[in-house]
């Protein structure tokens, strides 16, 4: 699994690759631990994910976990009609907010600090 990174207004913005899978997933858990700071805010990018299955769910779960201990906040922004669908039956979309585009996932944590 790749992911690439950037900053945009202070908000990490990771950009998830291919495949959230039983492979896949352990690397996102170790990668994006590694890069996500102590209460940092982070966007992930999941326009390009285009399979997911339970480690992976787990590893999104554990991602959110590890920003709650941490006072991080994650949020979900591009997500695919496909995706959407599973984060609804595994009723994952209550533990992240999802926005349409990266830039609104960004904007949303400005709005905050007002």
């Amino acid at each position: 699994m790749e992911m690439r990174f950037e900053y945009i207004n202070d908000v990490l913005v990771a950009h998830v690759q291919m495949f959230l899978d039983q492979v896949g997933a352990e690397n996102f858990k170790y990668v994006l631990s590694e890069r996500m700071k102590e209460g940092e805010k982070v966007v992930l990018d999941l326009e390009k994910l285009v399979n997911i299955d339970n480690y992976g769910l787990d590893a999104l779960l554990s991602a959110a976990q590890r920003a709650l201990e941490n006072g991080s906040e994650i949020k979900l922004a591009r997500v695919s009609a496909d995706m959407q669908i599973v984060l609804d039956i595994t009723r994952v979309y209550r533990v992240f907010e999802i926005f349409p585009t990266v830039e609104e996932a960004v904007a949303s944590f400005q709005g905050a600090e007002a």
